[in-house]
């Protein structure tokens, strides 16, 4: 009986020891993720695919949690003035930068480019207003077309750039249906038929659903240009050497076979 009840007591020791450990590896990994540096990535709609691309292989490497915000430019750029926090932002063209300050009490520090994009028409599915790609089409009564607010994103300021320089951004503008508040809005235009043609990122087309419902059309013009992205640190991150070493794995890691695949280039020219 003494035997019996000595095994008894050694085998509730060895219990008791085995959930002492799985309460202290509870306990230490509870610590790890808690002590873990996180940064925060603000980017554009248009950047999304890439960014999450890249998200879980710095993770692992770098030990660090990425938080991601979305939204059109403005949005986040409000957000930013807002909280007063924030590590990167990755817009979809420079062309925010300029006001980024004034707009943010916030400096953009290092950048670095992550790649080329281009801007170009989209159709519904098989085309079936049969546009030509044709600027000066777009001054007919014949087809719908929405394009995004330059006031919101930067699809949008990009759109009114390549309008004036066929000087007929004023001229369409009256023709206009109705801006968007950025290029996702674009797309749910022609899914939706309120639009015929819309001037979105080439890139937009890469994204998978969007493939099933739209089409591009080249523009027939010389005087359009590839637009370079870039990823830059902000001033009030708490983690600029983490945010920095961001920047670098951007840099290394997005090749020219990995940006193929979301619609962008490293390469100056149109070849895509």
């Amino acid at each position: 009986m003494a035997k019996y009840i000595i095994w008894i007591l050694l085998f509730s020791g060895v219990l008791v020891t085995f959930s002492g450990c799985k309460q202290k590896k509870k306990k230490d990994t509870a610590f790890n993720e808690k002590s873990q540096k996180e940064i925060l990535v603000y980017c554009e709609n248009s950047m999304l695919d890439i960014v999450l691309n890249l998200k879980e292989q710095f993770e692992e490497e770098y030990n660090c949690k990425i938080r991601i915000q979305n939204d059109c430019a403005q949005n986040l750029m409000d957000v930013i003035s807002y909280t007063g926090k924030g590590d990167i932002y990755i817009p979809s063209s420079t062309a925010t930068f300029q006001k980024f300050y004034s707009q943010t009490g916030q400096a953009l520090m290092d950048s670095v480019l992550v790649g080329y994009n281009s801007l170009t028409f989209m159709v519904k599915k098989g085309n079936p207003t049969k546009f030509d790609g044709k600027f000066s089409s777009l001054l007919h009564n014949k087809y719908s077309l929405i394009i995004a607010d330059p006031e919101t994103s930067s699809v949008g300021l990009e759109t009114q750039k390549l309008l004036k320089r066929h000087n007929i951004y004023n001229e369409i503008l009256p023709k206009v249906v109705s801006l968007t508040t950025d290029s996702r809005g674009l797309i749910k235009s022609l899914k939706n038929d309120q639009a015929d043609v819309v001037i979105d990122w080439k890139s937009n087309q890469y994204v998978s659903p969007n493939r099933d419902y739209i089409e591009i059309i080249e523009p027939k013009t010389e005087n359009n240009h590839l637009i370079p992205t870039y990823a830059a640190t902000l001033s009030c991150s708490s983690q600029p050497t983490l945010s920095n070493a961001f920047l670098k794995f951007t840099n290394t890691h997005l090749n020219e076979s990995q940006l193929s695949k979301y619609g962008f280039t490293r390469r100056e020219t149109i070849i895509f």
